[in-house]
């Protein structure tokens, strides 16, 4: 009689979707680089919630796309460079991000700022449920960015 313990156990791994991958790479490349909100319709879920501490975003593809043209509106040139991505558990994607742009000042109300150029690293953990990001908790270097804005 063969025991059951005599087989080697087998190692269960998380379902790796690269397609996750795939699509947070391209939210980066065509709306944050490029300002191309189309690209939302593939990579947020209508629920999108940020549950970062403190928000960077308000919920739902608008308030992403809201806080993303913010920013390009502040940095014409705001470029966010992959550092790392990877999937993570549970149908998740971990991203690693160095930004840099130049900042331009609210032609209104001038602060002194303008042409300074900052640089700054992110981190930011998208879930997904049925291909879409449904979740996000991120982490952005506010103090770099301070420092860079004299802040």
């Amino acid at each position: 009689m063969r025991s059951l313990h005599s087989r080697p156990l087998a190692l269960v791994r998380p379902r790796v979707d690269h397609a996750n991958v795939e699509i947070t790479v391209a939210f980066i490349t065509e709306a944050v680089n490029e300002g191309d909100f189309a690209v939302l319709d593939d990579f947020a879920h209508p629920s999108l919630r940020d549950l970062s501490e403190p928000r960077i975003f308000a919920d739902g593809p608008a308030g992403l796309a809201a806080k993303v043209a913010a920013t390009r509106a502040r940095m014409p040139d705001l470029y966010a460079r992959v550092r790392d991505v990877r999937p993570g558990d549970s149908d998740s994607v971990q991203v690693a991000l160095e930004f840099s742009g130049t900042y331009t000042d609210d032609p209104i109300a001038q602060t002194g700022r303008d042409g300074r150029e900052v640089r700054w690293h992110q981190r930011h953990l998208w879930f997904f449920r049925d291909g879409l990001a449904i979740a996000h908790l991120g982490r952005v270097d506010r103090a770099a960015v301070a420092a860079a804005l004299g802040d």
